[in-house]
């Protein structure tokens, strides 16, 4: 018995302060939490013109998985993962990658959309490090894309450089005055396709091009003021390397405003971009006059601009509906200088499933009518490095989405 005794306690002051130990780590450790969403969306073009194929089209506009949590106080993480065609430049539709098809249509892999540590040792200076989104765009930036009002977000995100890998200072609300901050610098190697930053630079040399970059980076800087939810307004812009060429004068900037009261929800914003070049022309393409006959690349410079306004009403808040509904409207315009103007104009209605968790599973009818001018923009829309916007519809379209998430 006394034998018993004494190894009972040897375990005991062995394994409690072991106990103690995990108990203290786990207190300290408050995830994984696993989270995710999926959008499947049905899609039907009208006035394509003769000799072509119309019909309903299903596919995946957004599915996502990730995982976040927190290491230890004060440094948090944040993985998602995309399995559909955002981000990944082999979307359909002139290589639009807001695509329908995503897995469903074959040749799509899925990739690591966001991937980042934030530090905060104090609350109005925090270093965000890893893949995630450039602080330029209030729309981009502050409203995730199970959330938005529209099934697609406005074009104007063609002109901001988007995802990339870097390091970036921010707060959100400093000193509790409202007012939030953001400055980083990115590789432009990483950033997103089918935006004016998206370009051809290669890794550095060395051993396997990976531990050295090219030296060109793209810095983004963000200021806003937020009165909660009446009211955010923000001011952002970009600055980073042009396409083919070694200068620095490709940049963009953003100004927006959101916010609403009593269910009524209103947004806007205008963005532009300066400094792009398109394809780099070769002479003698019939398509276009070369500046430089005898010059394999033929600099063409543009300058791009979207404006886009929107309204939403949600019935139930304003006590007009029993169920959860939200009509809506947005007009959109997307111009190249030179090129022409593509106008998207957006009427919307969403329901919502559950008034206490809205965006849990929702389902969202949108009719895009588009109205185009200039001479890509005949068969494209408006051209960006030959691409029509991201977001952007040529021809008057109906979409309906159903959402899940958790």
């Amino acid at each position: 018995m006394k034998k018993n005794l004494i190894a009972l306690a040897v375990a005991a002051a062995v394994l409690v302060p072991g106990v103690a130990f995990a108990a203290d780590s786990s207190s300290n450790d408050t995830g994984p939490v696993v989270f995710g969403y999926a959008q499947i969306t049905g899609a039907q073009q009208f006035g394509t013109g003769p000799g072509t194929s119309n019909g309903l089209m299903f596919g995946a506009n957004r599915i996502r998985l990730g995982f976040k949590g927190e290491a230890v106080p004060g440094v948090n993480y944040f993985i998602e993962g995309a399995y559909d065609e955002a981000g990944l430049g082999n979307g359909m539709a002139n290589g639009l990658n807001n695509g329908l098809g995503g897995n469903m249509m074959g040749g799509t892999t899925a990739q690591l959309m966001d991937a980042w540590i934030n530090y905060a040792p104090v609350p109005f200076v925090q270093l965000k490090v890893g893949k995630f989104k450039t602080p330029e765009g209030l729309e981009y930036t502050s409203i995730a894309g199970n959330e938005l009002p529209f099934i697609y977000r406005n074009m104007g995100q063609s002109l901001l450089p988007g995802r990339s890998a870097g390091a970036m200072f921010h707060a959100n609300n400093v000193m509790g005055s409202g007012v939030g901050y953001a400055v980083g610098i990115f590789d432009n190697t990483s950033v997103d396709n089918y935006t004016v930053f998206s370009n051809a630079n290669t890794m550095g040399g060395g051993q396997g091009n990976m531990l050295n970059g090219n030296g060109k980076y793209i810095v983004s800087g963000m200021l806003k003021y937020s009165m909660g939810p009446l009211l955010t307004a923000e001011a952002s812009g970009s600055l980073g390397t042009e396409t083919y060429y070694d200068s620095d004068d490709l940049y963009s900037w953003n100004v927006g405003v959101h916010g609403g009261l009593m269910g009524i929800h209103y947004g806007a914003g205008f963005t532009r971009a300066s400094g792009m070049n398109n394809f780099a022309y070769t002479p003698g393409n019939p398509a276009f006059v070369p500046l430089v006959t005898n010059s394999f690349y033929n600099p063409v410079t543009y300058t791009a601009y979207d404006w886009h306004a929107e309204l939403g009403a949600n019935l139930y808040e304003m006590t007009l509906s029993p169920i959860d509904i939200e009509p809506a409207i947005r007009y959109d315009s997307y111009t190249v200088h030179g090129q022409g103007t593509l106008g998207n104009a957006t009427v919307g209605l969403n329901y919502f499933v559950n008034p206490n968790n809205p965006h849990a599973a929702e389902v969202q009818l949108n009719y895009i009518m588009a109205t185009r001018g200039g001479s890509i923009n005949q068969i494209y829309g408006s051209s960006v490095n030959g691409q029509a916007p991201i977001n952007g519809v040529a021809y008057n379209t109906l979409m309906l989405q159903f959402q899940a998430g958790f």
